[in-house]
């Protein structure tokens, strides 16, 4: 048995399209690869993780995820998260997973010990472990276990459904507030919340002045 982790990435060209008005076309590309290759390196450090896919239309995402040596899922059809994660989530499936986790690239302060400390909070399957974002309304990590336990609901308001697709099946809902899980990058202000921080990752500093510019 093993646990994988499921990485879902924009195009990087057309990630983060809300920060438009503070950073430049190449410097949301930069920050968004960034941000995809951070959440990788992260993600090897935690030994509980046997095995990291990544799901993807961009090939540059595809080309630099198997350089790091990790799989990859092509997104066919209609771009759409929910249903490439299930299709990703299928194909960890056929390798008897015990579970997936579900982790987006655009958490700039995530450590592997936030990923770790969520991991321990799994109990017997069926369950779920999710971490909301800051306004408790989106799933910012979730790891579900039988992997096709439920038909995943990512989008706004995302955290109640997916509690509540949980609790129709029966599962266990265990909810893990942490703040570095629950910060992402979706919004300017995000940016003044990240700068306010007092450990922030390299690449921030490239970007934090372009905020306070405004």
């Amino acid at each position: 048995m093993s646990l994988w982790a499921i990485v879902p990435v924009k195009p990087l060209r057309r990630g983060k399209s809300r920060l438009s008005k503070i950073l430049s076309d190449e410097e949301r590309y930069q920050l968004n690869y960034q941000l995809f290759t951070q959440t990788i390196n992260i993600l090897k450090q935690v030994p509980k993780i046997t095995d990291i896919l990544v799901v993807s239309r961009d090939s540059d995402v595809l080309t630099a995820a198997r350089d790091k040596q990790v799989r990859t899922v092509t997104e066919n059809g209609t771009p759409e998260l929910n249903n490439a994660l299930r299709r990703a989530s299928l194909f960890s499936k056929a390798f008897s997973t015990e579970g997936v986790l579900i982790v987006p690239a655009d958490l700039p302060l995530l450590t592997p010990q936030d990923v770790g400390h969520f991991l321990e909070q799994r109990t017997q399957p069926p369950m779920i472990v999710i971490s909301p974002d800051r306004r408790r309304e989106g799933t910012n990590m979730l790891l579900i276990d039988p992997a096709d336990l439920i038909t995943f609901s990512f989008g706004g308001a995302s955290f109640d459904r997916h509690c509540r697709l949980a609790r129709l099946k029966g599962a266990e809902v265990i909810v893990y507030d942490n703040d570095h899980v629950g910060l992402d990058l979706d919004v300017p202000e995000d940016f003044d919340l990240l700068s306010s921080q007092t450990k922030l990752k390299a690449f921030v500093d490239l970007f934090v002045p372009l905020v306070e510019k405004e």
